[in-house]
């Protein structure tokens, strides 16, 4: 295979004129995390409070008509809270991104998107069954009536319409299916959800217009997640692909249906950016180029170049395969938190399947230039089908010459029986004893994974039996 660069450097024609620099990580402040958890406890308490101080409690006893009305004013305000703290959840507002990373942010957002649907239909039959109850009449004739007559339920309906169907199509099972184009198109329509429910809930919302501090708390929430949106999803990125100017260099087939693709630009120097992070990438060429690609850097990133890693087997694969030098590329990001400054112990181990050794290379690039594995190499366990050529090998087996890691190869087919993600002939060893047999000092090193989804969620979870601690465990999936 041809030679894709040093050993935390990518070759490219700007490194033999100038000296290629370690970009800078991003900040990230330890405090973040816990100010997010309170900003999501405090908008949920506000929306109780101001249910309550609308005389809810009162209507709980007044009669079954009034308390199920009662009760749906409150599954609908959580769930409107929720909505939109899901909303916020993917606006990738930085400080949110940096303290929790994409993996947790992605498990909430999951979460949230499916409590507050289920809350939403609660709220729907509980106000419904509350109104009939009152006007003794039928549920169905009740339900027709409220869509049909109130201000703003024909576009709440359609509203509620979109969420449910953003929620079916979220299910595992439904996703298998989809392209991730398709998914994510999809999902952008939670937004119109959104705006189409607004109206409903601030011309007939009890809640939303019972006081000016309720209006007040409901319309800057909603301006919030607006604003967030705009900023952070829009604006940001312009800004960034605008001032960095960036273009691809070159692409390097790295291994059968495997190309790695270095992307250059005049500003590169300037970019926070770590190890291990990625970015939604956007090639303007060809039909498509408006789709976003999220993923990692392959490689540690200098002023040089930044490096990705991708199958040609998957969406757009032939198209990024073939891009010619100077296509110009837009970028979101960067990412995750998948970086160097979250290792806390003086071990260091790696453990990837597939294309998600990718981030994996360029931190243990890293910490080899940044001397972290000198006199004590990290590990990498590495799982494979096969022998046959695998993505990267050229830079791993520098890493290895290097005397920077130990590479511990798990090849072979997929156990059927016993530690699922073990090789076949490996499967009957339990998840745990094999992870202490692989790495003896496991206790004292920082994990960091990156694979697939069920594979991960097996490697989480013998990990965290063997006794590894949440704060040393670091992951994250590219499966969607």
């Amino acid at each position: 295979m041809a030679s894709t660069g040093t050993l935390s450097r990518p070759v490219t024609p700007a490194a033999g004129r100038t000296r290629l620099t370690r970009l800078r990580a991003p900040v990230r402040r330890r405090w973040w995390a816990d100010g997010v958890g309170v900003f999501v406890w405090a908008t949920t308490l506000v929306v109780v409070a101001l249910w309550v101080s609308n005389g809810a409690v009162q209507d709980l006893t007044g009669g079954f008509g009034s308390a199920m009305t009662s009760l749906g004013r409150l599954l609908g305000l959580v769930s409107s809270n929720m909505l939109l703290l899901q909303v916020l959840a993917m606006a990738r507002i930085p400080w949110a991104e940096r303290a929790l990373g994409q993996d947790k942010i992605t498990r909430w957002h999951r979460l949230l998107g499916f409590t507050s649907v289920n809350l939403m239909l609660a709220h729907i039959v509980a106000i419904t069954v509350g109104y009939a109850s009152l006007a003794k009449t039928g549920f169905l004739a009740e339900l027709w009536s409220l869509v049909t007559t109130a201000p703003g339920m024909l576009l709440a309906t359609a509203g509620t319409a979109l969420f449910v169907l953003i929620a079916v199509t979220s299910v595992r099972a439904a996703r298998r299916r989809l392209k991730y184009e398709s998914w994510h198109l999809l999902h952008l329509y939670a937004y119109l959800g959104a705006g189409l429910a607004l109206p409903h809930q601030l011309w007939t919302g009890a809640d939303f217009i019972s006081s000016p501090i309720a209006t007040a708390y409901w319309w800057g929430l909603y301006a919030f997640a607006l604003a967030a949106v705009l900023v952070f999803r829009v604006a940001v990125p312009l800004r960034l692909s605008i001032t960095q100017r960036l273009t691809v260099h070159h692409v390097v087939t790295e291994a059968p249906g495997v190309v790695s693709i270095y992307v250059t630009g005049p500003r590169l120097a300037k970019m926070a950016v770590a190890a291990g992070q990625f970015f939604v990438w956007r090639f303007r060429t060809g039909a498509g180029w408006t789709r976003g690609h999220p993923l990692s850097l392959s490689a540690a990133p200098t002023s040089g170049s930044l490096r990705i890693t991708l199958s040609v087997r998957g969406d757009d694969g032939d198209r990024l395969a073939t891009m010619k030098p100077g296509t110009k590329v837009m970028v979101e990001g960067p990412y995750g938190r998948l970086t160097p400054d979250m290792q806390s112990r003086r071990g260091l181990v790696v453990i990837g399947s597939g294309l998600g050794v990718t981030p994996l290379v360029a931190l243990l690039q890293d910490a080899v230039a940044s001397g972290k594995t000198t006199g004590r190499p990290a590990t990498f366990v590495r799982r494979a089908s096969s022998t046959d050529s695998q993505p990267l090998q050229t830079d791993i087996d520098r890493l290895v010459a290097s005397g920077g890691i130990r590479l511990l190869d798990l090849i072979g087919p997929r156990s059927r029986v016993g530690t699922s993600w073990l090789p076949q002939h490996l499967g009957h060893v339990p998840g745990p004893k094999a992870l202490k047999l692989l790495v003896p000092d496991l206790m004292d090193c920082d994990v960091y994974l990156c694979g697939t989804g069920p594979w991960m969620d097996a490697v989480t979870a013998d990990l965290k039996i063997a006794g590894v601690p949440d704060d040393a465990l670091h992951i994250e999936r590219f499966d969607w």
